[in-house]
């Protein structure tokens, strides 16, 4: 004691207002000390060891808790830090509540005691939560704060470090704050005690994650030895002795795969070194290292032996072991005998299993945002009489607004039927005839959640769907009543429609024959006027003709005579324009001229000024031969052409030049209108003629237009004719298809009238279907999470306790539910059965517990079916089998997780260690590629993967870690199974 005093009385002097405090400290601990080893012998507990170690860990733990305090410290405040620290030591190792409660109130009762002066209402109230987190020293936080930070940091963890979502609830809060405690304290080495799934592993490595602490966990496969062990021993302590790094070795005990493990563990937390494991070269080398380091850090050690001291120190301080537990194993009564290290240098915290209180909030959690409908609305009677026991050990996972509803009384049953199913298998492992035995933990509880929350949705989508569809038939046959009798009617108004379009059809035809007789006739009379009007032309051509001839006949001349007056030069005209007394043939051409181009007088005065005018060559030129009147034609004639005989053109053209081409023109012209005015009567007579042909053209092209007019509008008529014939018969096509369409659906109401009802009915159960999807949810999910270990006697038991359950709770459920049934289809069970699958109904219970479970299965056939059945089922998935034994394993593993296909692995009787992350499914993504660790290596991880573990052995003996892992599915047929089944 005198020990203990002293460390507490130099303790006390940083806080000299508490140094009369130094002697009550030391009587009371010593006191608590004293009486829990009274109370509590290894003979019951293996943890139940206690040596003066606790004292030194109890003064240490006082120490790193107040001596950062920069504020002083109260009476109430050191009382407070004792009773924390007092708990951490005597009360987390504890089994049993009762026990528990008897500890705190021991330490309340000892405080109460030997402390004076301390207000213990606030001294001693519970809970008591410290840590450095939230503060740069040791500080006391509240529920509420801490589960906001934790909750925060979770979060982080979860995304950086693993691919597994975390709740925070109170149990969690309590272990976390137990592992930092010690983790932060030197040579603080912890002894997890759990079940499987409790949470030892993640908390522990949350922590060391907050603290900065590296972690580091052996490799284990089937092969892995002591010399490996060895080897990863030294590699750690280099890490932590050489290197500096500060490092968590978490170790479970699946991994000890040689009692020489637990030595070497025994000897690390004994004294920081293991005997003979650095020796010869790896011992040189690591002193060489040490050294180093050490000259950097400015320690100067000479000898070998300062030097292994300084690194065994240093492994002391920095290197923290934690080793997980699960009591449930043969093992765990022996630990103190077989490794006394264990609970002499760590310090324990039974995590034991989830309790009520812990499985509630993690139900309440994962169930939040489930969907459940109406069915959380009404009622509102749950957990009423029998229930309310069943109710009151979740509720403190529930706030007041959501007591007492269907969400309470969900997780409530999902807590009662994990108990339920824990109990059973106890009580079957415990019986005389059984030869084998399962381990329920955590785990499972948490595949029931998962299992419920895939069955709800999955049934209720499924449920909704056909409902949707009956809905969908009940309105369609409603549709296609509305649709015949709309039909029908419309069938009426086409049979009018048809019938006035025949008529009019009738009408467009008359018309149509009496326009084509009226064209027909036109165009007789057409062509009558067309045969007419030829003949006249052909008449008035050949008058044409005649008459042309002649004027032929005098054209050329007349053309050759105003080509030589053209040619007759200014200068002539003027030599003859200045003759006084021109040549008598000269004068008389002139005045022929003169008297043509209409001149009154002929003097040769004044056709000397005719031919002085600038337009005489051009008024001959342009001269029209119809202007000349019958008397100028007829004095031109007489007098001057055919009177005067010496008057010709070689005789003028011999008096002048210019006169020559004058007298040619007038004698032409005078010829060509003396045979125009002959054939004038002729031309009249054509003129007429063409008159008359014109009009008969008229009227022929009038008829013509009316011909094509008609012509036109028979064509229309043939069109809508054409247009009403087709409408017609399309009338007639449509009302025969609307006919058959009518009969057809009346004969199809007719035969799905009493479908019809059925469906009416169904539409009206829906409701009830619906409000027993939670209570089916929970029978279905709990069958694939617990039934597929035992034989058809106990699942009927645990199905009967499990509707028991329900019923207290009110939860409704379907009292004839079938599990197959709802869970598979008909053509699925039949392919199951031609692949070789057993008919009975264990084997198809088993066949859907294998095709929904959500952890991969380990199979018990002694008969071989089932292992026939699974290599038919996965024949196109390539299936590959393989056992432990095979030399190429781990390959044959690596290929079938990357490339996505199933593994069998046959006659297993213990679990490669390898297999633990797979089965864990502990994944990690990292830059865009999921990755999952085989042995030391990280191999791409398919999410078409699957892996099957199957044994022969009925018997086989089951580590309690195994059945955590996997979904166990057993086809042992037992005598009990025939007569349950028969």
């Amino acid at each position: 004691m005198q020990i203990y005093r002293t460390f507490n009385g130099g303790m006390m002097k940083l806080f000299p207002n508490l140094k009369g405090e130094t002697e009550a400290m030391t009587e009371a601990m010593v006191e608590l000390y004293t009486e829990n080893q009274r109370k509590f012998t290894p003979a019951m507990q293996p943890q139940y060891f206690y040596s003066p170690r606790e004292l030194s860990r109890w003064v240490r733990g006082i120490y790193e808790s107040v001596v950062n305090s920069d504020q002083g410290l109260t009476r109430e405040e050191l009382v407070r830090v004792w009773t924390h620290e007092g708990l951490r030591l005597f009360a987390d190792r504890l089994v049993d509540v009762e026990d528990k409660e008897w500890c705190s109130s021991k330490l309340d009762e000892v405080a109460r005691k030997w402390f004076a002066g301390v207000d213990f209402e606030i001294a001693l109230a519970r809970p008591m939560f410290y840590t450095t987190w939230l503060s740069k020293d040791t500080r006391r936080v509240e529920r509420g704060e801490l589960k906001d930070f934790l909750s925060a940091r979770l979060r982080v963890f979860y995304e950086e470090e693993l691919d597994v979502p975390l709740v925070v609830f109170d149990e969690v809060l309590e272990h976390v704050l137990r592992i930092d405690r010690v983790l932060r304290q030197p040579m603080g080495h912890l002894l997890l005690v759990g079940d499987s799934g409790a949470g030892k592993t993640v908390l522990s490595k949350f922590v060391s994650w907050m603290n900065g602490l590296s972690i580091f966990q052996i490799k284990a496969h089937s092969r892995y030895g002591m010399e490996d062990f060895n080897e990863d021993l030294r590699g750690v302590m280099r890490r932590v002795g050489v290197d500096g790094e500060r490092v968590c070795f978490i170790f479970d005990e699946s991994n000890v795969l040689s009692s020489g493990f637990i030595e070497a563990i025994n000897a690390l937390l004994a004294s920081g070194e293991i005997p003979g494991l650095f020796d010869g070269d790896d011992y040189t080398a690591l002193m060489s290292a040490v050294r180093d380091t050490a000259a950097r850090d400015g320690v100067i050690l000479d000898s070998d032996e300062e030097l292994w001291r300084h690194f065994t120190s240093i492994v002391q301080r920095n290197l923290h072991v934690v080793f997980t537990v699960n009591p449930s194993g043969g093992d765990w009564k022996n630990r103190s005998t077989t490794s006394p290290a264990l609970f002499n240098r760590c310090v324990v915290d039974w995590f034991g299993t989830w309790g009520s209180k812990a499985m509630g909030e993690v139900g309440r959690e994962f169930t939040t945002r489930l969907d459940m409908g109406d069915s959380e609305t009404e009622g509102g009677a749950w957990g009423i009489g029998e229930g309310e026991e069943l109710m009151k050990r979740v509720e403190d996972a529930f706030d007041d607004n959501s007591t007492g509803g269907l969400r309470q009384a969900v997780v409530a049953a999902l807590v009662n039927m994990h108990q339920i199913a824990r109990e059973m298998a106890e009580e079957i492992a415990s019986s005389p005839s059984s030869i084998t035995r399962t381990f329920l933990s955590p785990r499972d509880y948490l595949a029931l959640i998962q299992n419920f929350v895939s069955c709800f949705n999955e049934r209720r989508e499924k449920v909704e769907d056909e409902q949707l569809h009956v809905n969908a038939g009940l309105s369609k046959l409603k549709q296609t009543q509305e649709n015949v009798a709309e039909l029908k009617q419309g069938l009426g108004t086409k049979t009018a429609e048809l019938r006035k379009k025949e008529t009019l059809a009738n009408e467009k035809l008359q018309q149509m024959v009496a326009d084509q007789n009226i064209a027909e006739k036109r165009k007789e009379e057409a062509e009558r006027m067309s045969v007419e009007v030829e003949k006249q032309q052909k008449q008035i051509n050949e008058r044409k003709d005649r008459a042309q001839k002649d004027l032929d006949e005098a054209e050329p001349a007349l053309r050759s005579a105003q080509a030589s007056v053209r040619g007759i030069k200014k200068r002539d005209l003027d030599e003859i324009r200045n003759l006084s007394r021109p040549p008598n043939n000269v004068k008389l051409t002139l005045e022929c001229v003169a008297i043509m181009l209409g001149e009154t007088s002929v003097d040769w005065t004044d056709v000397r000024k005719l031919l002085a005018k600038a337009d005489f060559i051009p008024s001959i030129l342009n001269f029209d031969v119809d202007n000349l009147s019958a008397k100028q034609i007829k004095l031109v004639k007489e007098k001057y052409l055919d009177g005067n005989s010496e008057l010709n053109e070689e005789s003028v053209l011999r008096s002048s030049k210019a006169c020559g081409p004058l007298y040619k023109w007038a004698e032409s012209q005078i010829k060509y209108s003396t045979i125009y005015n002959n054939i004038q009567p002729l031309r009249e007579e054509v003129a007429q003629l063409e008159e008359e042909a014109d009009i008969i053209k008229t009227e022929k092209y009038k008829i013509e237009d009316e011909v094509k007019e008609l012509e036109a509008s028979i064509a229309s008529y043939k069109a809508d004719y054409a247009s009403l014939i087709r409408d017609v018969e399309a009338l007639k096509s449509e009302m025969e298809a609307v006919t058959m369409k009518i009969d057809r659906a009346e004969s199809l109401m007719t035969s799905l009238s009493h479908e019809s009802e059925r469906w009416s009915k169904s539409s009206e159960t829906f409701q009830t279907i619906m409000r027993s999807l939670v209570g089916d949810g929970l029978l279905m999910a709990a069958t694939l999470t617990y039934q597929g270990f035992f034989d058809f006697k106990v699942r009927s038991m645990m199905m009967s306790r499990w509707k028991k359950s329900l019923e207290c709770l009110d939860i409704e459920f379907r009292e004839e539910l079938g599990i197959v049934e709802s869970l598979s289809t008909g053509a699925q069970r039949l392919t199951w059965q031609a692949q070789g699958l057993p008919g009975d109904q264990l084997s198809l219970e088993n066949g859907v517990i294998l095709d929904h479970g959500i952890r991969f299965p380990l199979v018990i056939d002694p008969s071989g079916n089932a292992i026939d059945f699974l290599m038919n089922k996965h024949k196109d998935e390539k299936i590959q089998t393989t056992s432990f034994l095979d030399k190429s394993f781990t390959k044959t593993l690596a290929g079938a997780v990357r490339f996505g296909t199933t593994l069998l692995v046959e006659n297993v009787e213990r679990i490669d260690p390898i297999l633990n992350p797979i089965l864990n499914k502990e994944i990690q993504r990292t830059g865009g590629r999921t990755l999952v660790r085989i042995g030391t290596e990280e191999v791409d991880y398919s999410p078409q993967f699957k892996i099957i573990l199957s044994t022969k052995n009925p018997g086989v003996q089951l580590t309690p870690d195994l059945c955590s892992r996997v979904t166990l599915v057993n086809f042992t047929v037992t005598p009990d199974s025939l007569q349950s089944q028969s």
